[in-house]
């Protein structure tokens, strides 16, 4: 291969072969193509990132108003050790129907579980309505005269008992978790009593 830079004989002045600057050119214009790739995948890459980071902003705040983050606390009964998490009612919580069973389950257990000598039939007659089975025989035993523990013997006519409601769970299609306290108050003092009740009901109509 010969030399680009060449002597001319006798004269001694170099002179420059024209393929010296036809490969310049070509160099030149191969770092220049090269620059230009280069710059134009450049954008390209920043292009896609931002798009994604736009993209990934949006579906954020889309998916934002989906997310809750709602608070609970933990009840711990001291007595019975019963666990509960409870939470605040709101609007459309509970459907109408599973109103109405809370409101029949709280009825229920307040006739069935308050004993006051004044209202005693009222009280009877109503949990009667709402018992079936076992559960309204254990009710008609309880004050039968024939059995010697009897509420009418054990309370006599100067005991009362009153009932606070606490909760009402609905487990299930037919079976609820009650959780109350009984204040039975004698003479001059007041016992306090923590029961949780599981009752299994059914309609004979749905409400």
């Amino acid at each position: 291969m010969s030399d680009p830079l060449a002597t001319t004989a006798g004269s001694g002045k170099q002179l420059v072969d024209k393929r010296y600057y036809v490969a310049g050119a070509t160099w030149e214009d191969d770092t220049h193509r090269s620059m230009r790739r280069s710059r134009t995948l450049a954008w390209i890459v920043s292009s896609v990132s931002a798009l994604v980071a736009v993209l990934s902003l949006v579906a954020l705040v889309m998916i934002l108003p989906l997310r809750q983050f709602e608070p609970y606390v933990v009840e711990v009964d001291k007595s019975t050790g019963y666990l509960e998490i409870a939470r605040a009612l709101k609007p459309g919580d509970l459907s109408q129907n599973e109103a109405v069973t809370a409101a029949n389950l709280v009825r229920y257990i307040r006739a069935r579980e308050t004993y006051d000598p004044r209202e005693l039939k009222q009280n009877y007659d109503l949990a009667q309505l709402y018992s079936t089975g076992a559960a309204s025989q254990d009710l008609t035993w309880l004050f039968t005269p024939a059995n010697p523990q009897s509420l009418d013997k054990i309370f006599g006519r100067n005991v009362s008992v009153s009932v606070e409601i606490k909760s009402v769970s609905l487990l299930n299609r037919n079976t609820a978790s009650v959780r109350f306290a009984t204040a039975t108050r004698r003479d001059n003092s007041t016992t306090t009593d923590n029961w949780v009740a599981v009752i299994k009901f059914r309609y004979t109509s749905t409400p």
